[in-house]
């Protein structure tokens, strides 16, 4: 088997976007799947809207996501500097070799000479294509040009009439017509290389084997092809990947909802759903099975099974994956996870680590994110409790609301507070007793779970009781009695 060396090349112009997580993460699969190497290299050229702190956020969303690299910036290897703006040294010997073998040259066109060429196009009703007026340049001309202190660029000579084949991974067959690419640059005027270019010489000198990227790239993908051909290069094979959109298929933006990694982290998706969620866009098990580990997927990707297609990222199935890892996660580790969440809304410290651990447990049936937790547990804490829409009125104010919580008043010194089952077999008590007397079960728990909790349904009210103890309890019954 040939060396699988793949490759994520994020820009550090934004956080960690979920497409570009998408991305990384197939190329990890694929990698893990055919034991490659899986490299990261940070793109930062463009000085102007590169910065340091979105570097982290890559680097940290990345491992958060468990997508561990084994050559990058921070662990090194054999093929760096892996951080482009440390490249710039290299760029030019291989500029210089294309001019040298007639692949390349010198172009010393202004803004407004080309701007009037687009501007001949656009009348004409043509796409532009560049001239290639400075293909052919004298020595005269080229000293002419110099002396009047034009700086040129560098393009690359596009071979004519040629048709660029390739087999794409993903897309399949795809066909482009050189004739209508033009001569494109690959140095600009101030010597720093483009995009088209810097790409070919990192992937060629870091040896990636196969480029599996958005869909957003098959238009650069013919110019690149003729730049490892220009240089005598293999050719790496090609896979790329649908678009993610919104289910209203336009592409996903921040008025859809979080598109960042460390967005829906701060927000309190588990990575490992984040992980498994994303996996599905655009690839399906073999099993039907959709709740996988990344390395069950691992095991079971097929780059050529992703779909061609575009992909639609939907909230609410995220939302129903990350509550099903929720429920089955340890409640030890739940709990650690879930703790910050709690602590920047109330005083944790009202409860012990005992107590709160039972919190989270007999709250998270119901969440699909940990930061949900914050609104269904208010009363656990603090000595008061605020009351949902007209619970007040409609609940504990009636006559047979009040009967139950002077019973309760009466009773509760005969009640064990640390003992659930006691509990449990108290509350069974009272509602046959009022059953008894004509009253409904859930009438006489109404009452008691609105007198604490402020609303009328919730977690286990054997577990409230436990938890918030007999001095918090019997103050909030006491309150609620009418006088």
């Amino acid at each position: 088997m040939e060396n699988i060396r793949v490759r994520i090349a994020p820009s550090p112009s934004g956080n960690l976007h979920v497409g570009t997580a998408r991305t990384a993460l197939f190329n990890y699969l694929f990698a893990k799947k055919n034991n490659g190497k899986f490299v990261l290299r940070i793109e930062d050229t463009d000085l102007e809207r590169s910065n340091e702190a979105y570097t982290q956020n890559i680097y940290d969303s990345l491992k958060a996501l468990g997508l561990n690299w084994d050559e990058g910036p921070d662990v090194g290897g054999q093929y760096g500097p892996y951080q482009q703006s440390e490249r710039f040294d290299i760029y030019p010997k291989y500029v210089q070799k294309l001019i040298e073998s007639g692949h390349a040259y010198e172009c010393f066109c202004t803004t407004e000479e080309l701007e009037a060429e687009k501007e001949e196009a656009i009348a004409n009703k043509k796409a532009y294509i560049y001239s290639e007026k400075c293909r052919n340049l004298t020595p005269e001309q080229r000293a002419k040009y110099i002396a009047e202190g034009r700086k040129p660029v560098v393009r690359f000579a596009v071979p004519k009439d040629r048709e660029i084949v390739f087999n794409d991974l993903v897309k399949g067959e795809l066909k482009f017509d050189s004739n209508l690419i033009g001569d494109f640059v690959i140095q600009k005027s101030n010597n720093t290389p483009t995009y088209n270019f810097a790409v070919v010489i990192d992937d060629m000198e870091m040896k990636i084997s196969h480029i599996i990227r958005g869909e957003d790239h098959i238009s650069n993908t013919a110019k690149q092809i003729l730049i490892y051909e220009a240089l005598g290069a293999e050719v790496p094979k090609f896979g790329h990947l649908g678009m993610i959109l919104a289910t209203d298929r336009s592409k996903l933006s921040k008025r859809h909802g979080a598109t960042a990694v460390s967005d829906f982290v701060k927000q309190g998706y588990l990575t490992e759903a984040l992980v498994n969620f994303v996996a599905l866009l655009g690839w399906a098990p073999s099993d039907g099975e959709e709740i996988k580990t990344v390395d069950a997927i691992a095991a079971d990707f097929d780059i050529t099974k992703i779909s061609s297609s575009n992909s639609v990222f939907e909230y609410d199935k995220l939302n129903w994956m990350n509550g099903q890892y929720i429920k089955k996660m340890d409640i030890k580790e739940l709990t650690e996870k879930i703790k910050p969440y709690i602590e920047e809304a109330y005083n944790i410290n009202e409860l012990t680590p005992a107590q709160l651990e039972h919190m989270v447990e007999v709250t998270r049936e119901p969440l699909t994110i940990l930061s949900d937790i914050v609104k269904d547990i208010p009363f656990f804490f603090g000595e008061d409790v605020e009351f949902e829409g007209t619970v007040k009125e409609d609940v504990l104010a009636t006559e047979t609301s009040q009967k139950v919580l002077n019973k309760v008043l009466e009773d509760v010194d005969g009640w064990d507070f640390n003992n659930l089952e006691d509990l449990h077999e108290k509350l069974g008590e009272l509602r046959t007793f009022f059953k008894e007397q004509g009253i409904k079960p859930k009438e006489t728990m109404w009452a008691i779970r609105a007198a604490i909790t402020g609303r009328t349904h919730g977690a286990d009210i054997s577990a409230v009781i436990n938890i918030i103890g007999k001095d918090k309890f019997t103050n909030r019954i006491k309150k609620a009695l009418i006088s």
